[in-house]
């Protein structure tokens, strides 16, 4: 969506009349019907005229847009120059404009720079990777600039930086961004204003940019090959028995809702290690192969951040960005906008979204409204905090709202905990005190020490897929939140940190195997072998298992608010927490392909776990 545009002939009289920021704030109000902050308006002010005599060589009829709305995002590039090269092809000019004057580099975090703005520093996007995305975005999903074969290139210009050689801008870790585009600082005027009029040879009247505007939002031919391709070569994304007849039945019910009209939501429920993510996945590479418009979608970042990096490339990262959603995201959205949405660990959604949990009315309505198909896989137990609502019939509730047609089913295979359904009734057994009487076949160990549970999984990350998890009794020291070497959890002489605030997932982060992760970092994701710190929250006592929500890290927000709530409902609200505190467990002692290895705080709890074990290995 495109907010300005007018030819240069006007642009250079509109600069010259000091009216550009203001025509450009009219149009973007009578777009969004709403006012821009002021900041934007300055920027527009400070940063257009400087682009009058860059520009003003170039033929009167070249197009110049300003603040292009970027396809599935919110995001808008500055300026966007349109016309014809010396061949008489097709071609647009990506401008990302800055007024910063320094930045420094951000070790710990890809393509992201730390630089002043708006009166404080910030850590922002790599001016290269900004611009860099927006073009890989418009050639992934912009079915006109495939098809008319539009030149598109992006280029940064800082208008009021000294950029050389040496800048930090320039650091080794950035070069796969600004290698692929054109920087510029305000030295160098001239060879930005060269570079320009070597391409743009011939205007074209506005209409390149039309025809960019009005093109239908879908992924390309590019983008659907360099997915099926990488799906193919990604062996754990492998389909088995029903699985692969579920996704079928979501391929047939995605074409069905897009060619008839008819919204369609699909619930499928599945224990852990049932195989929901690989059939998410699965079905997002096929969908998206036929040309489909969808997403995985997640409320976690952690499973999307992995799945993402598995598929991504330096070619592809961007584009990859945009099929895995976080849940939040689609309260802008208009109805149907997408053809499907696979919405995996379903159970995790939330009513409000935002860092605040203040935007939004409720994600599982935004979802079902936003989707042709929404496809909700979903494990009840896997419920761990007060806000979660992802309950079949909240989402039954919804879809009847949408008129939507809606079809259950389940997941039984089990292809984790070396396929043990047995092993699930233990632990089912163990959380929620129910009888066992059958033994199964996984390598299940209650550890004597924490320091024992730590050597043997370092033993058994041989392949980086093994992981210590713990219950979150312990605060996380937000000042240390980057150092390993402090000890956030202590048990007597062992101590280890929470996982590190760094840009790779826990999951898949080399040495993630010094550090502790928590549910946030593993829920919906699997390891060969899991380690499993039980804290203080879960007891043995008066012969069954009970759970202590006061031993709680009051940095851990899963129960945040819970004082509160158990003042109006004592009983309904200690139940939830108890509730919660069991499923937390149930998630990260199902982690494992292989094994689980497990340390009780609580030395009731302790021998009453060797016992069990005892039972369960040897009946």
């Amino acid at each position: 969506m495109l907010v300005f545009s007018c030819l240069k002939k006007e642009f250079i009289e509109y600069v010259n009349e000091g009216i550009i920021s203001n025509k450009v704030y009219q149009a973007y109000q009578d777009i969004f019907k709403k006012k821009t902050v002021f900041n934007q308006i300055k920027a527009w002010a400070n940063s257009l005229p400087i682009m009058k005599d860059i520009l003003k060589d170039l033929p009167d009829n070249v197009g110049i847009t300003i603040e292009y709305n970027i396809p599935l995002t919110s995001k808008s590039v500055d300026m966007i120059i349109s016309g014809y090269d010396k061949y008489k092809k097709p071609l647009i000019i990506l401008i990302e404009l800055k007024q910063w004057s320094y930045t420094k580099v951000i070790k710990a975090v890809d393509g992201v720079v730390r630089t002043y703005i708006n009166g404080r520093e910030k850590n922002v996007l790599h001016p290269a990777y900004q611009v860099l995305s927006y073009a890989n975005l418009l050639k992934g999903y912009n079915i006109n600039i495939e098809k008319d074969n539009i030149t598109i290139i992006p280029l940064v210009y800082l208008h009021n930086y000294e950029l050389n050689g040496d800048d930090a801008l320039y650091n080794i870790k950035y070069r796969p961004y600004y290698s692929k585009v054109y920087m510029f600082g305000k030295n160098d005027t001239q060879e930005l204003k060269n570079l320009i009029n070597s391409q743009i040879i011939l205007g074209d009247n506005l209409d390149i940019i039309n025809r960019i505007d009005k093109s239908e939002e879908r992924p390309t031919k590019r983008l659907l090959e360099a997915i099926n391709n990488m799906l193919k070569a990604q062996k754990e994304f492998k389909l088995l028995d029903e699985q692969k007849v579920l996704m079928e039945e979501i391929i047939t019910l995605a074409y069905k809702a897009y060619t008839e009209k008819q919204k369609i939501v699909m619930i499928i429920k599945g224990e852990p290690g049932t195989g929901k993510s690989v059939l998410a996945i699965n079905a997002l590479g096929e969908l998206i192969s036929n040309g489909l418009l969808g997403a995985y979608v997640s409320k976690n970042m952690a499973p999307r951040k992995v799945y993402k990096n598995k598929l991504a490339n330096n070619d592809n990262e961007v584009c990859i960005n945009e099929l895995f959603r976080s849940s939040g995201s689609f309260f802008r959205d208009k109805e149907n906008k997408y053809d499907f949405l696979l919405v995996d660990e379903a159970h995790r959604l939330q009513e409000k979204s935002g860092m605040y949990n203040n935007v939004g009315e409720n994600q599982i309505k935004e979802i079902i409204k936003t989707a042709k198909l929404s496809v909700f896989l979903i494990d009840e137990k896997q419920i761990v905090t007060l806000k979660d609502i992802g309950r079949v019939k909240n989402i039954e509730e919804w879809a009847k709202k949408f008129k939507a047609k809606i079809i259950k089913r389940e997941l039984i295979s089990q292809f984790r905990c070396n396929g043990s359904v047995h092993y699930l009734d233990f632990i089912d057994a163990l959380l929620y005190n129910k009888r066992y009487k059958v033994n199964f076949n996984f390598d299940f160990q209650v550890m004597n020490t924490p320091q024992e549970l730590r050597n043997i999984i370092t033993q058994k990350n041989t392949n980086n897929n093994a992981r210590i998890v713990a219950g979150f009794c312990w605060p996380r020291i937000v000042k240390y939140a980057d150092k390993q070497d402090f000890h956030d959890i202590v048990i007597g002489d062992f101590g280890m940190s929470w996982n590190l605030k760094h840009g790779e997932p826990f999951a898949t982060r080399l040495d993630a195997i010094n550090e502790i992760g928590c549910i946030h970092n593993v829920q919906g994701l699997e390891f060969d072998y899991i380690g499993v710190i039980i804290g203080p929250d879960l007891k043995y006592k008066d012969g069954k298992i009970i759970t202590d929500y006061k031993a709680r890290a009051m940095t851990e927000k899963s129960l945040y608010g819970l004082q509160v709530l158990i003042k109006n409902d004592k009983a309904y609200y200690e139940n939830l927490a108890d509730t919660i505190i069991r499923n937390t467990y149930r998630v990260l002692l199902t982690r494992g392909i292989k094994g689980c290895y497990v340390y009780a705080c609580d030395k009731s709890l302790q021998r009453y776990l060797k016992k069990m074990q005892r039972k369960a290995l040897h009946l």
